[in-house]
This record gives C-alpha cells, structure tokens and sequence, in this order.
C-alpha cells in the first residue's frame, strides 16, 4: 500500500512518486523507483538513507514522497 513517507516505520521502500515539483529531491536520489531506508522518523525531521547517503529532511518535504 502506498504511504507518504512521513507516515512510514523505520525500513526500506521504493519510491512510487513525488507529489511536488521538487527539483532538490531529484538531485539528491530520490526518483521514482528509487530505493529509500528510514532511519529515523520520531520527532523532528525524517533521516532516510538513499544509496550511501544520509539525509534529514522536514516533514513537508517527507510528505510529498510516497513510497510502497
């Protein structure tokens, strides 16, 4: 089932699609079909692991990703 990413458990998804227009997600890795890792998703931003790298980002931006 398809979920944004805010609203996901620490784990490893693929990346359905990108509900904005978000160039910066598109430079750092995170295209459809891509695969993601939750690091951390308590409180305050989101840490997601793309290829060999970490990332932090805000909850808006976290939402706009949805992944299976």
């Amino acid at each position: 089932m398809a979920d944004s990413l805010a609203n996901k458990k620490l784990g490893t998804y693929t990346v359905k699609e990108i509900k904005s227009n978000c160039n910066k997600l598109y430079n750092l890795g995170i295209v459809p079909g891509a695969r993601i890792t939750v690091i951390s998703n308590d409180r305050g931003p989101v840490i997601v692991r793309v290829g060999n790298c970490k990332l932090a980002m805000g909850r808006g931006m976290a939402r706009s990703i949805i992944v299976e």
